[in-house]
C-alpha cells in the first residue's frame, strides 16, 4: 500500500499484489471524508498534517488472545486538525508480520462538540470491477483477489456513476470526553484463494481465535417459555453429564450453560431466590470439580413473551427507569446499560463464567444491519463487549438475535445466529430429519448466500435438541436419526457446540455416539476453522455438507436430505477449495465406520470419485494426503 506526503497531506497512491503485480491505481485518495449536518463535505485533505508522519515499530505481544497483536510489524501515523471544526484526527497504518492486509486505524476527537452524521472511509473507482461481497451490513468490497472493508459490522456500502464507497454512520455528536474509533482494512489473497485468504485476515483479527466450546444448554429441557428451574435440576443435569460424559467416555465438556428460567422477573436479572438460594456458587463448585464451568443466558432487550413483560414493567418503575425502545430495554439507554453492564460483570466476578450467550439486541431476529432506528443500540452493543472482554479476555461471547453475517461481529464477539426460527421442520422424512433439514437450510440461505465470506465455523445454529420442549419435544427417539442429527451437527464445525439435551433420554448407543463425534470434532479442531459449504441447497433435497482442508489432512460430511438414494461426485481439488500447486491425491476413510480388524474403513482414493447415498444418510470423512 503507498501512501503520499507532500508536507501538508497525507492521500492513498496505490495498492499492489506483490504477487501477481496487480495495481489498483485509484489516483491521489483521501483518507478519509466528512459528511457535514449540511450535507457539505470534508476531506482529510482539509486537514492541516500537525506533524511529520512517523514510522515505528510495533512489537509483539506472545500472550495476546487475539492472534495478530502476537507478531510484531511496522506503522506509519500521523496527527491531522481542522480547526474550523474543532477536530483532531490520529490516523495510523499498521503492517504486521505474515499479515496479507495493511490495516488503517482513526480516531477522532473533538475540542468541544462536533456533528459529523457520516464518515467515508474507502473510496475505489467503479470502472475497475469493485463490487460488495454479501447482501448485509458490514460486507467487504472486492477486486478480483482483493478485498476492503470498514472493521465494523454497521458499515455501508454504496454505488454512484463512479465510485464504490464504505461509510460509516455517527448518529451522536462527537463530544470532548468522548473519542470515536474505527478502522479499514485493505488486503490482498492468492489467487483463486479469496475465501480462505480472507478467512487467514479474519482469524488473524477476531477478539477470540477459532476454538470450540462444547457446552450443556438447558433450553428445552429444564428451561422453557417462562418456566423457572432450580439448582436442583441443574445440579442433575451437571452430574448426569460428568458421570456419562466427562468420566466414563473421557469428553472434554468446556461449560454447563443455563438459558433462561435462572432469575426473578420481578428483579431484572437477579436471581430467583427459591430456586438459587446461593446463586451459581454450588453449581460452579461441581462444575468445576470435573474440569468444567458455568455460563449464562442473558438477553439485552429484555427476552420474550410473557418474562418480558414482566421484566419491563419492573424496569419501567424503577427510578429513574431503564430504558426502552420498540424491542424491549435499550443499551442505548445509561441506565439500562449501566445495570446491565454491572450484571454481566458480577457474573464474571462470582462465577468465573466461561461463556455469556446474548439473546436479542437491537432489531431482533432476521436482521441484515441495525438500520437507523437500533444503530445507537447496537453502538452501545459493542461498547458492552469490548468492556467485557478487558474483564476477561477469553470469554466466550455468543451473540444471537439482532446479529447479521458480517465478519465484524466477530471482533467484539465469538460467533452470530444463523438467523430464522430456532428450530422448525423443512423437506421430508421423520421429524428429526426434517429438523436436520431445517437448521442447515437457514445456514445455506441466511449466511451462506447473504454473507459468503463470513466464516462457517462462527455461527450458532441451533445445536442438537434432544429434549422434551417444543417442537423437537415431538422428534422420534430413533438411533438411526440421533445418530444422523449429531454427525451432522459436528460436522458443520462450529465453535459453538451446543447440547440442548435432556440427559435422561439418551441410551448407552446415543451417548457412544455423542463422544465419538465430539471427540472427533475436537481431534480436528485445528482443522475446522477452514470449514465451507459443499453441495447444493438442503430445502430443494439436494445433496451438501460441509469440508474443511488443511496441509496434510482434511474433513468432509456430506448429507442427503432426500427419501430417494443419490449419487454425488467428489472431486477432491474443488471440495476442499485446494490451492494451485496442491496435491489432490487423497484416501478418503469413513469417520463413522470401522473396517474388519478395528482399523479405520477406507472408502476411496484419488482425485475425483463418486459415492451413492441412501435417503437422509450423513456421510463423515477423514482425508489424508496420499504420499
Amino acid at each position: 500500500m503507498k501512501f503520499s506526503n507532500d508536507g501538508k497531506r497525507i492521500t492513498i497512491e496505490g495498492f499492489e499484489d506483490k504477487m501477481t503485480h496487480e495495481q489498483l491505481k485509484i489516483g491521489k485518495t483521501a483518507l478519509f471524508e466528512l459528511t457535514l449536518m449540511d450535507n457539505s463535505t470534508l476531506s482529510s485533505n482539509e486537514f492541516t498534517l500537525l506533524n511529520p508522519p512517523t514510522t515505528s515499530n510495533i512489537n509483539p505481544y506472545a500472550h495476546a488472545v487475539t492472534y495478530a497483536d502476537r507478531f510484531g510489524g511496522k506503522k506509519y501515523e500521523a496527527d491531522f486538525e481542522n480547526r474550523k471544526l474543532g477536530l483532531i484526527v490520529h490516523w495510523e497504518a499498521d503492517l504486521r508480520d505474515a499479515a496479507n492486509y495493511v490495516r488503517q486505524i482513526f480516531t477522532f476527537t473533538a475540542k468541544d462538540t462536533a456533528n459529523i452524521p457520516k464518515i467515508t472511509f474507502i473510496k475505489l473507482p467503479v470502472n475497475i470491477g469493485v463490487s460488495k461481497e454479501g447482501e448485509v451490513d458490514g460486507s467487504p468490497m472486492v477486486h478480483k483477489n482483493m478485498f476492503f472493508a470498514i472493521e465494523h459490522p454497521m458499515s455501508r456500502v454504496e454505488q454512484s456513476k463512479t465510485s464504490m464507497v464504505a461509510y460509516l454512520l455517527k448518529l451522536t455528536p462527537l463530544v470532548s470526553d468522548n473519542s470515536f474509533s474505527t478502522s479499514t482494512v485493505w488486503g490482498t489473497t492468492p489467487v483463486g484463494q479469496l475465501r480462505r485468504g480472507f478467512l487467514y485476515y479474519a482469524e488473524r483479527e477476531r477478539s477470540n481465535p477459532y476454538h470450540q466450546i462444547l457446552h450443556y444448554n438447558s433450553w428445552y429441557d429444564i428451561s422453557w417459555d417462562d418456566r423457572k428451574f432450580n439448582e436442583s435440576q441443574a445440579l442433575d443435569r451437571i452430574k448426569m453429564f460428568r458421570d456419562s460424559l466427562i468420566i466414563k467416555r473421557h469428553v472434554q465438556l468446556n461449560a454447563f450453560l443455563f438459558d433462561d428460567g435462572w432469575d426473578d422477573n420481578r428483579t431484572l436479572w437477579r436471581f430467583n431466590a427459591a430456586g438459587f438460594p446461593e446463586g451459581f456458587t454450588n453449581l460452579m463448585k461441581v462444575a468445576n470439580s470435573c474440569g468444567s464451568s458455568i455460563g449464562v443466558w442473558l438477553s439485552p432487550f429484555g427476552g420474550y413473551s410473557i418474562a418480558k413483560e414482566k421484566r419491563i414493567e419492573f424496569g419501567k418503575n424503577q427510578n429513574p427507569p431503564f430504558e426502552t425502545n420498540a424491542n424491549g430495554f435499550s443499551l442505548y439507554g445509561p441506565v439500562y446499560y449501566q445495570r446491565f453492564l454491572d450484571v454481566t460483570k458480577n457474573f464474571i466476578k462470582d462465577y468465573d463464567i466461561s461463556i455469556l450467550k446474548f439473546d436479542g439486541v437491537g432489531p431482533g431476529n432476521d436482521a441484515s444491519g441495525a438500520g437507523i432506528t437500533y444503530h445507537n443500540d447496537i453502538e452501545a452493543f459493542l461498547k458492552l463487549l469490548k468492556e467485557l472482554k478487558k474483564i476477561k479476555p477469553g470469554l466466550y461471547l455468543d451473540l444471537t438475535t439482532g446479529t447479521w453475517p458480517s465478519v465484524y461481529w466477530l471482533m467484539y464477539g465469538d460467533n452470530i445466529w444463523r438467523s430464522g426460527g430456532d428450530n422448525g421442520l423443512t423437506g421430508e422424512g421423520s421429524k428429526r430429519q426434517q429438523g436436520i433439514t431445517y437448521r442447515d437450510a437457514n445456514t445455506f440461505k441466511n449466511v451462506v448466500k447473504a454473507g459468503p465470506l463470513y466464516p462457517l465455523n462462527a455461527l450458532m445454529n441451533g445445536g442438537i435438541i434432544i429434549a422434551d420442549n417444543g417442537t423437537p419435544g415431538t422428534f422420534e427417539m430413533d438411533d438411526k436419526d440421533i445418530s444422523d442429527d449429531i454427525w451432522s451437527f459436528f460436522g458443520t464445525g462450529v465453535s459453538l457446540q451446543e447440547l440442548y439435551i435432556n440427559p435422561h433420554k439418551l441410551n448407552t448407543a446415543n451417548w457412544n455416539c455423542l463422544a465419538k463425534a465430539s471427540n472427533w470434532a475436537r481431534e480436528n479442531e485445528c482443522i475446522m476453522p477452514d470449514v465451507h459449504w459443499v453441495g447444493g441447497d438442503p430445502a430443494k433435497s439436494e445433496v451438501y455438507g460441509y469440508a474443511a482442508w488443511s496441509p496434510g489432512k482434511a474433513v468432509l460430511s456430506l448429507r442427503n436430505p432426500s427419501n430417494v438414494e443419490k449419487l454425488f461426485e467428489i472431486n477432491v481439488a474443488g471440495v476442499f477449495e485446494l490451492p494451485d500447486h496442491v496435491s489432490d491425491e487423497y484416501l478418503f476413510y469413513e469417520t463413522r465406520k470401522v473396517s474388519a480388524n478395528g482399523g479405520r474403513k477406507e472408502l476411496a482414493q484419488g482425485k475425483s470419485f463418486k459415492i451413492t447415498l441412501q435417503p437422509f444418510e450423513v456421510k463423515v470423512f477423514d482425508a489424508l494426503l496420499k504420499e
